[in-house]
């Protein structure tokens, strides 16, 4: 081993730590309502003709695991679980529209329904008002409406319908939340839970073999640097003597 397959072996380890940063952040993750599971992967690139000239590995951004996390059951009529491809749409305070997964809704001072960070959840006809002093229900659709009961008569009324969406590619923003990258189009088989929250669906036992497979990778990739580097002082020092 020499200088010439230095920068391959540095690539290796230096993919392999971001390996370990997307699996840690993952398991940070684990009890996070409506997380949804980074991926990473790699890719051995080459140029030229000997075996290791140019070669370098590349990290590729593979997404996130969109699949279903496990239900879990709040009883807040504000709290809704999404089944399938689809997010809730709101509203950031930069006006810009974010893809949500987390269902932790509540009603805001003014009886908007809001996400866990008060941005507001959009409807076909823009932000959703509750009526002060109503309850809320919303419907495997996603139809939203309010009750009142007085005690001698009860009232329903059609509020609005949750947007539902996805996108053919999704820019992560942190949490989860989405960037939409291209149109936003109505998710297909997407339904509402309400009453519930979806958990994160981070695999923690797998995550954690994957975190102790990577950190080894990444020692062993340390040791052939430190050797590479042996190796040229041995023969430089054999040039000069």
């Amino acid at each position: 081993m020499g200088s010439h397959d230095i920068y391959p072996t540095l690539t290796a380890a230096s993919a392999t730590w971001r390996e370990v940063e997307v699996v840690s952040h993952n398991l940070a993750n684990t009890n996070t309502t409506g997380f949804k599971e980074q991926l990473v992967g790699f890719e051995l690139q080459h140029r030229g003709d000997l075996p290791l000239e140019s070669s370098y590995v590349k990290v590729n951004p593979a997404g996130s695991d969109i699949t279903d996390g496990p239900i879990q059951q709040t009883g807040v009529s504000t709290h809704v679980a999404l089944r399938g491809e689809g997010f809730l749409l709101a509203e950031t305070e930069t006006g810009e529209l974010a893809l949500v997964r987390s269902g932790e809704l509540r009603l805001d001072n003014q009886g908007y329904l809001v996400t866990n960070r008060g941005e507001a959840v959009q409807g076909q006809n823009g932000p959703i008002r509750v009526p002060v002093g109503e309850q809320v229900d919303i419907a495997q659709d996603g139809t939203v409406t309010s009750r009142r009961d007085d005690g001698q008569e009860l009232s329903v009324t059609p509020l609005d319908q949750l947007q539902l969406v996805t996108a053919d590619e999704l820019e992560p923003l942190g949490g989860t939340r989405w960037r939409a990258v291209g149109p936003l189009r109505p998710a297909a088989n997407t339904s509402v839970i309400q009453g519930a929250l979806e958990g994160s669906n981070v695999d923690s036992i797998g995550g954690m073999v994957q975190l102790i497979q990577a950190s080894r990778h990444f020692e062993i990739y340390q040791r052939a640097m430190r050797t590479s580097d042996e190796l040229d002082g041995r023969i430089y020092n054999t040039v000069r003597g």
